[in-house]
């Protein structure tokens, strides 16, 4: 991917803002899906407003682009609140960064707030459907039936994101010490995972298997798409979910974001600690950990049984 670097000595353009903005998310360790997404933000920015100076632009013309955006009808249904917010950060953080650069000499989305909405939380998925899973692809004759088992397994038993473990090589996961470099994370910092013990079985078994068969390296991707030399899409993923997820028989409403969603939830019945499943979940802040178990009453219900245990009815 290759931008253009604009002027700063001249007033600068919308377009050629967005092409300097664009540099310092890569240059600054964003994933190539999300800087497609601010991309793509932007753009609806510049087809609403025309490629303003930057410097022209106020909140008002803001304010009316995210108006005609909420308006602007998709494939006959509006933008929702989420859908919106998410724009509204696009143009939260690109005008920031415009002001904080010197390109402008005041933030023009400094007043854009975001609309109140409530999403609707992540369906966490259960001991029982983790183990239906893994044991429908275990005894199917799929030839990518290995990989698949790897992969789901490392979702279900270390809970990291889609994007990272797609982006995991064979040389980020330690053999000796069994934990998993996640080195490209959400927030851009590194991190280590750890891996129990059934995990490390399933994954000394498939890379045993990559090495041998298709001569996969260090670098080879841990989860390789059509090629084994080319990592495994998001979307190639979702669809092999999708497949065993009908295979097994569990619930129709799990995503891969449940994998997520279960390990939260599991780790905080067995520990009771939100701190220490903020960490494991590779949060920063507690407020988004709580999102993964403020529906759990385990706690409460322990807490209650424990309380009455004594009365005899």
């Amino acid at each position: 991917m290759s931008f253009p670097v604009s002027n700063q000595s001249e007033e600068i353009d919308l377009y050629h803002a967005m092409q300097d903005f664009l540099i310092h998310l890569k240059a600054a360790g964003r994933s190539s899906s999300t800087i497609s997404c601010y991309l793509h933000d932007l753009e609806l920015l510049m087809r609403t407003i025309g490629n303003m100076r930057l410097s022209r632009i106020t909140d008002r013309h803001l304010e009316k682009a995210v108006i005609c955006l909420r308006e602007f009808s998709i494939n006959g249904a509006v933008r929702t609140s989420i859908s919106l917010n998410r724009i509204k950060s696009a143009y939260r953080s690109f005008f920031k960064w415009a002001f904080e650069s010197g390109r402008v000499p005041r933030n023009a989305a400094a007043r854009l707030y975001l609309a109140k909405t409530k999403s609707r939380p992540t369906i966490p998925i259960t001991m029982k459907e983790i183990i239906s899973l893994l044991d429908t692809i275990r005894i199917s004759d799929d030839p990518l039936a290995r990989r698949d088992e790897a992969l789901f397994a490392v979702y279900a038993f270390t809970g990291i994101r889609r994007s990272e473990a797609l982006a995991l090589r064979i040389k980020d996961y330690d053999r000796v010490s069994s934990t998993l470099f996640l080195w490209r994370t959400k927030g851009g910092s590194n991190r280590m995972q750890p891996v129990p013990l059934q995990l490390a079985e399933i994954l000394a078994k498939y890379i045993r298997r990559i090495e041998r068969d298709f001569k996969a390296g260090d670098y080879s991707p841990l989860f390789f798409g059509r090629h084994p030399e080319k990592p495994l899409s998001a979307r190639q993923a979702q669809v092999r979910f999708e497949k065993w997820k009908n295979f097994s028989g569990i619930r129709k409403d799990l995503t891969i974001h449940s994998f997520r969603a279960g390990f939260a939830t599991l780790l905080y019945e067995a520990t009771g600690d939100i701190l220490l499943v903020s960490h494991a979940m590779g949060h920063v802040d507690i407020q988004t950990t709580k999102r993964y178990i403020n529906n759990n009453m385990y706690g409460v219900r322990q807490a209650i049984e424990k309380i009455f245990s004594q009365i005899v009815v």
